[in-house]
């Protein structure tokens, strides 16, 4: 009877190392295949305009294509790249993908008040007449004492009240627009 014991309490123990073993094994091919499944996907190099102004900080940046707009601040090349990139999109009417690239620039510096103005003209173009009224409210909000900014957001936005049929609201627009020239 003692044997027998002895013999059931091997065999357990056997079991469990066993079953341990069969556990790592398991566990490790999970881990091998997780490192396996990684795919790495390129990304695009572009080549950002760049120019000498854009090392001065606090200054107005000025590139060689249209993506260049007065800014208060120093822009990232991305910016200035994902700008020109819309202004091809729109030339081309392909005003979705002009709003597509604006809003990823956006992602990237949300309280650029240009951004949110170009964004705005693509809504004005694309005739989502509420867009363009919110859009220009927010690169307002963010233009600081960009006067020249605030003043063409205030004509956008009376020129989509107008549109909207909104005579009352339109001339409010415009009399802030006149306030900030």
């Amino acid at each position: 009877m003692k044997l027998n014991l002895n013999l059931n309490l091997v065999l357990i123990m056997c079991d469990c190392r066993l079953f341990l073993v069969l556990v790592m094994l398991l566990l490790s091919a999970c881990a091998e295949q997780a490192t396996k499944s990684v795919v790495l996907v390129p990304v695009e190099e572009r080549n950002a305009p760049t120019s000498k102004s854009q090392t001065i900080k606090n200054k107005p940046v000025k590139t060689e294509n249209k993506a260049s707009r007065k800014v208060n601040k120093q822009q990232e090349p991305v910016i200035i790249a994902l700008l020109g990139d819309a202004d091809k999109y729109s030339e081309q009417g392909q005003s979705a993908k002009a709003a597509a690239t604006i809003e990823r620039a956006l992602r990237i510096e949300p309280r650029n008040a240009v951004l949110w103005h170009r964004l705005s003209m693509v809504r004005f173009q694309q005739q989502q007449w509420q867009q363009t009224i919110a859009m220009a409210r927010k690169s307002n909000a963010l233009a600081a004492s960009n006067n020249s900014l605030k003043s063409k957001n205030w004509g956008l936005i009376a020129k989509a009240y107008d549109k909207l049929g909104d005579k009352h609201k339109a001339d409010e627009a415009r009399n802030k627009q006149t306030d900030q020239s």
